[in-house]
């Protein structure tokens, strides 16, 4: 069985039906006041010996206008104290709001108690006491912010170089004197900050992931140098099983979070109408320059490996002949031997040397 419309009347209902009422019986009011002032000129005008009631008609019709000006009148009083107490409450309001953006800051260098803020800010009170207490609270806030400037600016350079490394991007320089701080400033570096913070916030998974990237990438390089240790192939047990796994995990992992990375930076691009940078470059042409460089070093590598194995194999060929070299080019330092080239040296050896005899069979 369903439930009637009684049933399904609530407070907001009842409030919004009250409301309604309110403003078609003062419309109804104010009609009735025109349609008073429009029959007062007529019986103004009308003749009193053709009308005999009409100076009863005139007081009752004085009467009647009366009780409608002083019902509308009293309407007005009502919504003008209405309205002079929502802009009593919207001061206070206004106050709090202050109080906490000026305690937050002071509260960072230890010069104000977050509890004793928030008690204070959190009690709904309107009256005129508690105005007095937040009047009060603002104003020691003020005069701490003014007589900390220093403190407070440095603290600011502070926060703006985490951010900006937490934004990936270069802090910006600062350097100033002491009679160079000022509230301006403070504010300009305030909104700085803020500004930096809100920027990290909406774009939290974006570095997040770069993050995520930047570990696996350091973590290739990392396998890529012990890869090239000329003794890692000894007392290594299962490592090198495992730096296998390893390679084939982040070759997998990497190509995934950068296609993420990408979509995420064009759904930014679409929305703000500008790249998103990172440390001066834009992101996805960052990690594009990452794979050239890997590239241009994987050749490079590849490169002098081919070349050291050229080397390697003339080195070997020519081995037998050096050993003779050497052996022969000691001739030199008997006086009765002349000074020839290596050519020379080598051929006369190979000529001069005598056929070792056959052995006879016993």
């Amino acid at each position: 069985m369903g439930k009637t419309d009684e049933d399904k009347i609530n407070v907001d209902t009842l409030c919004e039906m009250w409301t309604l009422k309110q403003r078609n019986f003062e419309m109804d009011i104010r009609s009735l006041l025109d349609k008073s002032k429009r029959l007062a000129k007529q019986l103004s005008k009308a003749d009193e010996s053709k009308i005999k009631s009409l100076p009863q008609q005139q007081v009752k019709l004085d009467e009647l206008m009366i009780h409608l000006t002083e019902e509308l009148q009293r309407r007005h009083d009502e919504a003008s104290a209405k309205k002079r107490l929502q802009e009593w409450h919207k001061t206070l309001d206004k106050m709090r709001v202050k109080i906490r953006v000026l305690s937050q800051t002071l509260e960072k260098v230890g010069l104000t108690d977050k509890k004793t803020i928030n008690k204070l800010c959190d009690a709904q009170d309107y009256t005129q006491h508690h105005y007095e207490l937040l009047s009060l609270e603002l104003q020691r806030c003020e005069a701490l912010r003014r007589e900390n400037l220093s403190e407070l600016i440095d603290h600011l350079w502070t926060e703006i170089n985490h951010w900006s490394e937490m934004t990936l991007q270069y802090p910006p320089v600062h350097k100033y004197q002491q009679e160079c701080c000022t509230e301006e400033l403070l504010e300009l570096l305030e909104k700085k900050s803020a500004d930096l913070q809100r920027y990290y916030e909406r774009n939290k998974y974006i570095f997040e992931l770069y993050a995520k990237r930047v570990k696996l990438w350091t973590r290739m390089e990392a396998l890529e140098e012990k890869a090239k240790e000329p003794n890692r192939y000894h007392n290594r047990g299962g490592q090198l099983l495992g730096e296998e796994r390893e390679r084939n995990h982040i070759s997998m992992k990497l190509p995934q979070i950068e296609e993420q990375l990408n979509q995420m930076v064009q759904d930014y691009m679409e929305q703000m109408n500008q790249p998103f940078m990172v440390y001066g470059e834009e992101i996805m042409a960052r990690i594009a320059a990452d794979w050239e460089e890997y590239r241009a070093a994987k050749d490079l590598q590849s490169e002098i490996r081919k070349n050291s194995t050229f080397d390697g194999s003339l080195g070997t060929q020519f081995k037998g002949s050096n050993s003779t070299f050497n052996s022969l080019i000691s001739l030199r330092k008997t006086s009765s031997v002349p000074q020839f080239n290596q050519a020379t040296v080598v051929c006369s050896a190979s000529a001069r040397r005598p056929k070792a005899p056959k052995k006879q069979p016993k």
